[in-house]
């Protein structure tokens, strides 16, 4: 049980025998993929059956693939957009919706579950540091628009959406990677801005993720949002209304992980009100943070009232994950895939142009374009 509240990352394109023990000894809820993790589409096909197949309670599998600069699958699928881009384009939520498709196509024929997309932060000027080209539009109606079309498209295709960064981080004053971002704002300004798109969106989702800025004017200002059962509690749950699961970001974003050890944090952000706690890098330390949950679970009663809901909220997560797989069709190749990103491409250069600039060419040719690297992706962060 005590792996059930930890999603984890590994460290590159196969199972280490470290990696392949903790899957079968302690089955965390999720394994989180990166950049470094994706060569080639049978590689990254072979890595995620392996993951599965090595635990008798397979993990689900996650991934940020936002396209621009976050795009994990950027070796292997060329020219996909940023979502700052879709701003710019007539038809914007219809090409949005799909380009959430195309997104969970390539996810499912890969059997990945979760995409920790798309972001709900709220574009500035400037932008946050780490937000640059991320955001959908500078207000809620913008974003509620298109991410919600994006979630839409994904959803269809078979791939659940797990929305960010709650509260949002659209006014941070750092990139919470590398240090502290502050948000100097009262709750009744984020109620209207930042929180509006997860009002709408976030029970459609069915998963939220906890960013780790501070919040002055509502909680202590040395406290992250994912160490804070104001924000990911109070907040989330009786004024957003949200009945699913809250995935934390990454543990190891020195944001938080400069205020204590990995077993200090994953007890503050399970007893702030995150359901599924992730730690994407330090493998290597995930045994001594499984022995301390358990330790807790039969020392404090309240810790084990608190995994015994984050489970079921987590569980209940898995099983929006499997009925979205079971109403969706796999694409028949993945050549057929690079077809339609290609066809996608040429459609959103006829609407930033207002017509046609890409010339009609064959299904072999467009996959040669793409995976000879062009296209309108974007330097990848973070990997």
């Amino acid at each position: 049980m005590a792996g059930r509240i930890l999603g984890v990352g590994i460290t590159g394109t196969s199972l280490t025998d470290l990696e392949r023990r903790l899957l079968m000894d302690s089955h965390p809820y999720a394994v989180v993929l990166f950049g470094r993790n994706v060569d080639t589409v049978e590689q990254l096909k072979d890595l995620v059956q392996d993951i599965k197949a090595t635990s008798t309670n397979p993990p689900v599998i996650m991934i940020d693939e936002e396209g621009g600069r976050v795009d994990r699958l950027r070796n292997i699928v060329q020219g996909l957009p940023s979502a700052e881009a879709f701003g710019y384009m007539k038809q914007s939520k219809d090409l949005v919706r799909w380009f959430g498709k195309i997104i969970g196509e390539a996810l499912h024929y890969f059997d990945i579950e979760i995409n920790l997309a798309p972001v709900l932060d709220l574009k500035h000027d400037p932008p946050a540091a780490g937000l640059e080209r991320r955001c959908y539009g500078e207000d809620p109606e913008t974003v509620i628009w298109l991410a919600g079309a994006f979630m839409k498209g994904q959803q269809g295709a078979g791939v659940a959406s797990c929305l960010k960064h709650f509260p949002g981080i659209g006014k941070g004053t750092a990139d919470t990677h590398y240090g502290a971002s502050v948000i100097n704002e009262p709750l009744e300004t984020l109620s209207k801005e930042d929180l509006a798109p997860y009002f709408k969106l976030a029970n459609q989702a069915k998963g939220v993720m906890i960013g780790h800025a501070v919040y002055p004017q509502i909680e202590d200002p040395h406290l992250p949002a994912s160490l804070s059962h104001k924000i990911s509690t109070e907040i989330l749950r009786d004024v957003v209304g949200f009945k699913g699961a809250a995935i934390s970001d990454d543990m190891e974003m020195h944001a938080v992980a400069n205020t204590g050890t990995e077993e200090e944090l994953v007890e503050r952000a399970l007893m702030a009100g995150n359901d599924v706690i992730l730690f994407c890098s330090k493998i290597e330390r995930m045994p001594d943070v499984i022995q301390y949950i358990r330790n807790r679970r039969h020392e404090n009663r309240a810790f084990e009232e608190r995994i015994r809901q984050a489970i079921k909220r987590a569980d209940a997560y898995r099983a929006h994950c499997l009925k979205l797989q079971a109403k969706a069709t796999v694409i028949p190749s993945f050549d057929a895939l690079i077809d339609e990103v290609g066809r996608f491409c040429e459609a959103i250069e006829a609407s930033r142009t207002g017509e046609r600039v890409v010339p009609e060419i064959s299904p072999t040719e467009r996959r040669e374009k793409l995976r000879k690297g062009t296209g309108v992706t974007g330097r990848e962060e973070w990997t």
